[in-house]
């Protein structure tokens, strides 16, 4: 592939919650123009289109038939991620996949080499990797300003909202549950601050509040490449007053050796400085941006530049990799190390 100047048409395949924040994008980005969406529930996508100026289509082939697109977003239940990916990918289409990029490390193989065989960028939107935050703890960790990382833990407690859920969010066989959409977050959050892959883990992904055939908590320890260890503790508990304390987004602490940083839900970063009980939390300046036009814009750049992707494939793979061995690792209660 060559790089190129042009305008790249987007077309964004699903219009379920979280299309109207890439529809946003889209229209935001220079280089990138909103075409179309596809959606099989013809009054929401009727309502997409209205509300975003785009054509809409039923079939999404129809969408990948257009000469119009050069660049689809699959904004699409977690099972479907593989199989449109790959479509998309022999069509001749650039690829933003929300995360998970694939529910098995056996479809992020396929998918991967679906893109590779069809010569186009495959990007996995993994947006902790662009939430200020992150960006700023990752930076001061690299520095040195905070010392040598020692440990790290990220919690995230919240509500299943079993009413709100699609029905293929409550089966696992479709990708659903709570490790899957969170627990990707959670452990690429932490490889990213950390700058480092999963190399073992021992961990519980089990179901405990709900009546559902998905995993609605986990508790998880993951040992990493720099030798970092990291704990993981995730729930979707009962829909019910008191039940719990709901945290939008989950808070991320990491002990450095001359301080502690803290990330709470994606929107502000702390550090340890000198205080009354030997120390206290002080916030941290950072950019306040979207993440999903960041997200967009370096992947339009990518692709009009012809560099690697924002997120490269064996990443997005490994994080897919790391949420599998925990599973695996809960269904055996053993640890689980995973392949170089």
């Amino acid at each position: 592939m060559t790089a190129t100047t042009e305008t790249l048409g987007v077309g964004i395949i699903g219009t379920g919650r979280v299309s109207g924040a890439h529809a946003r994008a889209a229209q935001a980005v220079a280089g990138a123009r909103l075409v179309a969406a596809s959606e099989v529930d013809e009054a929401r996508g009727q309502e997409f289109a209205a509300r975003w100026g785009c054509a809409i289509v039923r079939d999404y082939r129809d969408l990948l038939a257009r000469d119009d697109i050069q660049l689809v977003i699959l904004a699409l239940p977690h099972f479907l991620h593989c199989p449109v990916a790959i479509d998309a990918a022999n069509a001749g289409k650039h690829v933003m996949v929300e995360k998970p990029l694939a529910d098995s490390v056996e479809e992020c193989d396929r998918t991967i080499a679906a893109a590779r065989k069809n010569k186009v960028k495959l990007f996995t939107a993994h947006t902790e990797n662009f939430v200020p935050p992150n960006v700023k703890a990752r930076e001061l960790i690299k520095s040195g300003a905070v010392g040598q990382p020692v440990l790290a833990t990220d919690t995230w407690y919240k509500p299943f909202n079993l009413a709100g859920r699609p029905e293929w969010f409550k089966d696992r066989a479709r990708g659903g549950g709570m490790w899957l959409m969170n627990g990707a977050h959670m452990i690429d959050r932490l490889m990213f601050m950390l700058d480092t892959r999963v190399v073992a883990v021992k961990a519980f992904v089990g179901t405990r509040y709900n009546p559902i055939q998905a995993d609605d908590c986990a508790l998880a320890y993951l040992e990493m490449a720099n030798g970092v260890p990291c704990s993981i503790a995730h729930t979707g508990f009962k829909d019910t007053p008191g039940a719990g304390i709901n945290q939008p987004t989950g808070v991320t602490e990491i002990s450095c050796t001359e301080a502690m940083l803290k990330v709470t839900d994606r929107r502000q970063l702390f550090r340890t400085v000198p205080g009354p009980r030997d120390g206290q939390y002080e916030e941290v300046p950072v950019e306040r941006r979207d993440t999903m036009t960041i997200e967009l814009e370096r992947f339009v750049a990518c692709i009009r530049n012809d560099t690697p992707e924002p997120v490269t494939t064996q990443w997005a793979r490994d994080v897919v990799a790391a949420m599998t061995a925990c599973e695996e690792s809960s269904r055996t209660g053993r640890e689980v190390v995973l392949a170089n």
